[in-house]
């Protein structure tokens, strides 16, 4: 794409905002810029009449959320890439607007959002435009995510033992709880209701007679129910 002129479409509420990308976008000649939109319905609007190669959209959108316009542009309209110039800083903003599809986030106040051409380019090369404070948000939740799976790893088993109280499905699930899986988790994994984990977590701890996760490990470990 980098011979190419790339088309842009820009969903951005605030005025003078808008104006500055359109001054840094206007006169470069490898740039086509399709539009500059104010909010989400318009961006909508215009992707089901045009085409484009890259969005450039803010997160706190007047009625909508970027993130979710990032979804709708690369799975309905075609669009190649999607990248967040937004002063929203949250883990919770970054992951979403990554999980939907962006492949660039940068922070307003940063220099990279100044020189927006500069950012366009580097998408168009294949590159993902990204600022500090983003890129240690990221690395952050991988490394999380990491210690989440190691833990799982070591997490214990129930054995047989004359002392288990717990029918098997429940003892099951206080094997996941020993690896540290969410409710969620244990109902992805076992292909079951949230509302069926909770009740049978209560029949646990009621069995274990204990009021937590970790007092049930603790209590099922002494009991010789759960061992390394």
């Amino acid at each position: 794409m980098l011979n190419q002129e790339i088309s842009v479409l820009i969903a951005e509420s605030d005025l003078e905002t808008q104006r500055l990308y359109r001054q840094r976008l206007i006169h470069d000649p490898t740039i086509k810029l399709v539009g500059i939109c104010s909010s989400m319905s318009s961006a909508n609007l215009l992707l089901s009449q045009t085409s484009c190669d890259l969005l450039i959209t803010e997160i706190d959108l007047p009625d909508g959320n970027g993130a979710d316009l990032i979804s709708l542009a690369l799975t309905d309209y075609g669009v190649r890439n999607c990248v967040v110039i937004s002063a929203k800083n949250t883990a919770s903003d970054i992951k979403a607007a990554i999980d939907n599809g962006a492949t660039g986030y940068i922070l307003k106040g940063e220099p990279e959002a100044i020189d927006i051409a500069a950012c366009v380019r580097v998408v168009a090369s294949g590159g993902s435009p990204i600022s500090p404070p983003v890129a240690r948000v990221v690395l952050d939740s991988i490394q999380a995510k990491k210690g989440r799976d190691n833990r799982k790893k070591d997490g214990a088993r129930v054995v047989a033992s004359p002392n288990n109280p717990l029918s098997p499905r429940e003892s099951q699930i206080l094997e996941l709880l020993a690896k540290g899986m969410s409710f969620s988790e244990i109902s992805k994994t076992l292909q079951i209701s949230c509302h069926t984990v909770t009740a049978h977590i209560k029949k646990i701890y009621r069995k274990l007679q204990v009021h937590s996760r970790g007092e049930a490990v603790y209590e099922a470990s002494q009991l010789g129910i759960l061992e390394k």
